[in-house]
């Protein structure tokens, strides 16, 4: 999270997704508030448009030594 000044977000909710969005924060030993700001934690990254995710802009690296995709798998995997 950055700095700064947190921000309320309040919402309703239909009573069949109150209940269970509370049964589960109870399954987790988690308070409603935890378990709806991680619930909009993982909603607000499954939707966001790959193309703005850092990750997904880092340019390949030229490495030195050429190897084959088939070698590093042997290496990791241990197969011979």
């Amino acid at each position: 999270m950055t700095g700064g000044k947190k921000k309320v977000v309040q919402t309703e909710l239909e009573p069949g997704d109150y209940e269970t969005l509370l049964s589960l924060a109870k399954s987790k030993n988690m308070t409603i508030k935890e378990a709806a700001r991680q619930a909009l934690r993982w909603w607000s990254a499954s939707v966001i448009d790959l193309k703005d995710d850092p990750l997904f802009r880092l340019k390949p690296v030229e490495f030195k030594v050429k190897v084959r995709s088939d070698e590093i798998e042997a290496f990791l995997y241990k197969r011979k």
